[in-house]
């Protein structure tokens, strides 16, 4: 499958690349979540999404030199290039290519970003005939799941007030602070809560919003 993917270098140009990514890489495309680029085999930047050109466009912790498909991926600081270079060299390996994860210091302060590449397997490469090695994510530790109360009612059933309680939550909030939020006691949005338990099939409040964030808009 082909697909239409501007890269954030590409941008400034107006210029646009085919990139044959294959289903593999448009899995990554359809998440509007995601802030991934497809790598090929020589650690280049040949595709990415939008969420990817967001973080990186910014320059604080990696950003993208070069015009897409033959851009690279740098980070703001030289020494954490060599973990980077390293964890792209592991993932694109020809012989046995391993996942790999680290982070990277932002110069605002702000919590570093963790970098995750994942091989694409080789059968996966040779039957989609894509284009790219590996995947590469960014991962900002300040960003939430943007939450999805009208996807949650329909996929558990739950009722207004339980998904206004399952957004609060997933916002940060305790039941004692969603309860002030809504002006209402916390005893009746543990009620809510164990409702929501019921109907989701977890127990624990970190199961709850785990599963939530699966289910984003």
């Amino acid at each position: 499958m082909n697909i239409m993917v501007r890269g954030g270098a590409a941008a400034s140009t107006g210029e646009q690349w085919r990139c044959t990514g294959g289903l593999y890489w448009q899995g990554y495309v359809d998440s509007a979540m995601e802030a991934a680029a497809l790598v090929d085999a020589a650690g280049r930047i040949v595709c990415t999404t939008a969420a990817f050109d967001r973080i990186a466009g910014d320059g604080d912790g990696v950003r993208i030199a070069g015009v897409i498909p033959h851009a690279r991926l740098y980070s703001a600081t030289a020494g954490e290039q060599v973990r980077l270079d390293a964890a792209l060299a592991r993932a694109i390996a020809r012989t046995a290519p391993l996942p790999s994860a680290t982070r990277y210091s932002r110069l605002s302060g702000r919590s570093p970003l963790i970098v995750i590449v994942r091989p694409i397997p080789w059968a996966t490469r040779l039957l989609q005939g894509s284009d790219g090695a590996a995947v590469l994510s960014l991962v900002d530790p300040n960003d939430r799941p943007a939450p999805a109360p009208a996807l949650w009612r329909e996929a558990f059933n739950l009722t207004p007030c339980e998904a206004a309680l399952a957004a609060l939550l997933m916002a940060g909030h305790s039941v004692e602070s969603a309860a002030a939020t809504r002006n209402c006691r916390p005893a009746t949005l543990r009620v809510h809560l164990r409702g929501i338990f019921a109907k989701t099939d977890v127990s624990r409040q970190s199961d709850l919003i785990a599963l939530l964030a699966r289910i984003g808009r």
